[in-house]
């Protein structure tokens, strides 16, 4: 199994030591910055129920402790534990300088006595008392056994170090830099093949339980097969019979094929093989994947089909074909009824994720207390009254789709909160559920209210907005292009004249009412603009007959009408909405941003009717 030079780019090293032994550590660290993560515990273990927290927060690959400490942990961990042990040139140089202080040195050392003393007595013309220990305990009695003497001197491990720094009595550490550099190098080798031994344990783990592919291996005899949970699943077979396999297991080819087709209980699988050694023998591993029926595309309907002609959403479409290549997130603004569901879609179709589901969810309609179950779904049990069984949300219906969150403005504080921090790692968790599962797909949201200007009113998360807006689309007004009317009204109004069973066509129609309607401002958009060919349609369906349709149709939608007569320069409603902007500027000492929020209104909506009191 190779695996890449990234995978271990950081070792996670894990210390354990007194202050002397931990200064001196820290000391080296920097030269191995770039090949581990290190964390150091000031402290003498003694039980693994006092460190079960730091090995759980940190996840160590390797510890590196010394003495007694180390031999401790290796007898009580399944991690692998380093020794920092000194060789006799530690002990040689440690004896020197003690030598400067005192001729009356204890050299308190771990396990096993060193044959570098006696020659060091005569060398330096000292005298050496060595002791020895293997517990911590036992290192503490030595040293309140030697304390009383006079014009002492330690040597020895951290923990003798710090108990004579406690008594102001001199001591030198029996390690070196160099041999804390050693033992850190082979600590980082330690951990990465241990962490290297752990994933290999996983991914086998997971070959064999919980993969959902078929496999089996078996010798070229076929003495030896061995199956993974998903074949007895998927399969059918069972450890004692195998008969549908029997052509894999006792192939009578002289080469067995790597890639086929075939058939086991009525149901038709690829097939792939592989051939492994095992001890100097040949194996073959079998896997299985499910044919498909193969199936044509569907058609997306004209409901979901954009119709345009105008500059602008020539433009619109250019950017939904670049960003829909990328996997990050698109936030779509417009107006209510622009066509920002087409537009999703659009993305959805351009997109990798084309082959998967488009999944939409009007966030206005979901009530707080059903947000986190209709996202995220929920197991059994979940809450009372939930669905026997569970339910799959719709992080997990969009699976390899886009979801598509509609009207994102509308959602609760605590909702976004909840939303982000999906965003953020990838993953979810089903109520009811203590599993992290994680999801490919992409995320699309539309909004019809400025975001920016709500973020600094406080109702909508920056950090969600910027989350949100990784590649953004402005799908503008109907008002904005007019050249695109006559496109959507041909198209829905040949669709309302078939459903209808109209007996006219769309030019028996269209010409007659075609200037009222581009002339119309449409504050409804594309959605007001389907709503009044299907009144036209439905009247002159009962009608039967197409005389008068300009007449006809300002009956029908005498909004077109009142729009006409309209000025807008005028009337009580424009009087008592400026001044309702002069009070506000007033209120707010003239805060464009306070003043906008505080109205319900864009910045540039603002900016708009303080120009026209201005020219007033």
């Amino acid at each position: 199994m190779k695996i890449s030079k990234s995978t271990f780019e950081h070792v996670r090293v894990l210390v354990f030591g007194h202050k002397e032994f931990s200064q001196l550590m820290t000391s080296v660290m920097p030269e191995f910055t770039e090949k581990a993560h290190f964390r150091i515990l000031d402290t003498i273990v003694g039980s693994v129920k006092e460190i079960e927290q730091h090995i759980t927060d940190f996840k160590p690959d390797v510890i590196v402790s010394a003495g007694a400490n180390a031999a401790y942990l290796k007898s009580a961990l399944d991690i692998p534990v380093l020794s920092l042990d000194s060789t006799p040139g530690d002990i040689i140089s440690a004896v020197k300088r003690a030598a400067q202080i005192s001729d009356n040195i204890v050299l308190i050392n771990f396990a096993e006595s060193s044959p570098v003393v006696p020659l060091l007595e005569s060398a330096l013309n000292v005298s050496i008392q060595e002791e020895i220990y293997t517990t911590s305990d036992q290192a503490r009695e030595i040293f309140q056994l030697t304390r009383q003497l006079k014009n002492v001197v330690y040597v020895g491990a951290s923990l003798v170090c710090g108990l004579a720094a406690q008594q102001e009595i001199p001591a030198f550490l029996l390690y070196s830099a160099q041999s804390c550099r050693k033992t850190l190098a082979n600590a980082i080798s330690a951990g990465r093949n241990h962490l290297q031994t752990q994933q290999r344990t996983a991914l086998t783990d997971w070959l064999v339980y919980q993969s959902k592919t078929p496999i089996f291996m078996t010798d070229e005899q076929g003495d030896s097969v061995i199956f993974n949970q998903a074949a007895f699943d998927e399969l059918g077979v069972d450890s004692e019979s195998h008969i549908e396999l029997e052509s894999f297991i006792h192939s009578d080819e002289h080469q067995r094929p790597t890639d086929g087709e075939c058939q086991i209980h009525g149901t038709d699988w690829w097939f792939h093989q592989d051939c492994v050694m095992a001890k100097g023998n040949p194996s073959y591993v079998y896997q299985f994947y499910r044919k498909k029926p193969k199936t044509e595309k569907q058609l997306v309907t004209n409901r979901h089909n954009l119709v345009y002609s105008s500059p602008a959403l020539v433009e619109v479409v250019n950017q939904v074909k670049s960003f829909s290549t990328s996997p990050s997130n698109v936030l779509i603004f417009g107006e209510s009824g622009t066509g920002k569901e087409l537009i999703a879609r659009a993305v959805h179709q351009h997109s990798p994720y084309c082959e998967g589901r488009f999944v939409p969810l009007n966030c206005s309609a979901i009530p707080t207390e059903l947000f986190e179950g209709e996202l995220f779904g929920y197991r059994d049990g979940a809450f009372t009254g939930s669905k026997r069984g569970g339910r799959k949300g719709l992080i997990e219906e969009a699976q390899n789709g886009v979801l598509f969150l509609d009207e994102i403005s509308e959602l609760a504080l605590d909702q976004q909160s909840k939303l982000l921090r999906f965003m953020q790692e990838r993953h979810y968790r089903p109520l009811g559920s203590n599993e992290e599962k994680p999801v490919n797909l992409k995320l699309v949201a539309a909004t019809n209210k400025p975001l920016r200007e709500l973020v600094e009113a406080g109702f909508f998360r920056e950090d969600l907005f910027f989350r949100l807006n990784v590649f953004n689309i402005h799908i503008p007004a109907l008002r904005e292009r007019p050249e695109d009317i006559k496109r959507i009204s041909e198209q829905k109004l040949a669709e309302f004249i078939i459903s209808y069973k109209l007996p006219f066509s769309v030019d028996d129609i269209l010409p007659h009412v075609m200037s009222t309607l581009v002339d119309y401002a449409w504050p409804g958009n594309v959605r007001e603009l389907e709503n009044v060919l299907e009144r036209l349609v439905a009247y002159l369906y009962t009608a039967n007959s197409t005389n008068n349709i300009q007449q006809v149709l300002h009956h029908i939608a005498p909004e077109m009408l009142q729009h006409e007569n309209f000025d807008p320069d005028n009337g009580l409603v424009k009087a008592k909405e400026l001044e309702l902007v002069v009070e506000a500027m007033t209120r707010f000492n003239g805060d464009k941003r306070r003043a906008a929020a505080y109205l319900g209104l864009s910045q540039t909506t603002l900016w708009r009717r303080l120009k026209r009191i201005n020219n007033n």
